[in-house]
């Protein structure tokens, strides 16, 4: 593993597909043998909201939770970054900073549409080896994504972060993330808010 291995060939395991209007008892029966369901959307386009682990789903069939996004808990934020971005890339520039909003890692998008789940620990012994270090932070900016990001079409890493604040849920699309100065949500029918994370 080097600066110029792409982030696709490091992947452990494809991850299991499912709406977030699904409830977490059949998302695990339909999770199978694999350890991450990539949980998307109908309402914002069946864009991918969450990756969930196995005891994610768990945690929410035993607090009786009646779909993978509800209301009072929104989903943790998917990062996605495309399968032909090296590890080098990734580590040194702003993309590092979407990482912090993912506990389980990031979501890799083949151009056939497949996604698997590169685990953050990969990222962090790379970094601990010294290879190379995150470049300096230099601002957020917004993305726009649309229904065909599944489909392969990851050209820069962003994150779909739904907005935890009351009443709002909007899905943000960042490129870049401050955890000391989160932005402001771009929902476009509220007053100006920042935007609140759920985090894992």
């Amino acid at each position: 593993m080097n600066a110029h291995t792409p982030v696709g060939s490091l992947t452990v395991e494809p991850a299991l597909r499912v709406d977030g209007s699904v409830g977490p008892e059949e998302a695990l029966t339909l999770l199978g043998d694999l350890g991450f369901a990539l949980v998307t959307d109908a309402a914002h386009d069946g864009l991918p909201v969450a990756l969930l682990s196995r005891s994610d789903l768990t945690a929410l069939r035993d607090r009786r939770a009646a779909t993978l996004c509800p209301s009072d808990a929104p989903a943790r934020p998917a990062v996605l970054v495309p399968a032909g971005m090296t590890l080098g890339e990734l580590v040194g520039g702003a993309a590092v900073t979407l990482l912090a909003l993912s506990p389980h890692g990031a979501v890799v998008v083949d151009p056939s549409g497949a996604v698997t789940v590169l685990p953050g620990s990969i990222v962090d012994d790379f970094l601990d080896h010294g290879a190379l270090l995150p470049a300096e932070t230099r601002g957020a900016f917004d993305m726009s994504a649309t229904d065909s990001v599944l489909a392969g079409e990851v050209s820069l890493p962003f994150a779909l972060v739904a907005c935890a604040a009351p009443g709002c849920g909007h899905v943000n699309h960042l490129g870049f993330f401050d955890p000391q100065r989160p932005p402001v949500c771009a929902h476009p029918g509220l007053p100006p808010h920042t935007l609140t994370i759920t985090r894992g």
